[in-house]
């Protein structure tokens, strides 16, 4: 999911530790809603309303929550990652931080 998307939805994993569910969620973290920031820019030659915090720490929501996580930054480390995240045992989050200035691909611009 985008970290977008993990705002809204991170709070579930208040769920699945209580279940016992060790669901895997992989984030791109690039700081923007990058599906609207990039149309925006191109369109309008300005964002506005479209950036996040920064490097904002996805995994740690879910540490509080029971679950457990880890940020990476360099694409070596996403595979090791991922393996850890299934072998753990709990819900687990890889926040993946990527760079903003890429854009979303895609096909249109909505018009």
């Amino acid at each position: 999911m985008g970290d977008g998307a993990a705002g809204f939805s991170l709070m579930d994993v208040d769920t699945l530790v209580r279940q016992n569910l060790p669901v895997v969620m992989v984030v791109g973290n690039n700081s923007a809603w990058g599906l609207e920031k990039h149309p925006m820019r191109l369109l309008h030659q300005y964002d506005v309303a479209a950036d996040l915090q920064q490097g904002l720490r996805y995994d740690a929501v879910v540490a509080a929550l029971g679950g457990a996580g880890e940020v990476v930054t360099d694409p070596g480390g996403i595979g090791p990652a991922i393996d850890r995240a299934m072998s753990a045992g709990v819900p687990y989050l890889v926040n993946i931080l990527t760079d903003p200035e890429a854009a979303y691909p895609r096909s249109t611009t909505g018009l």
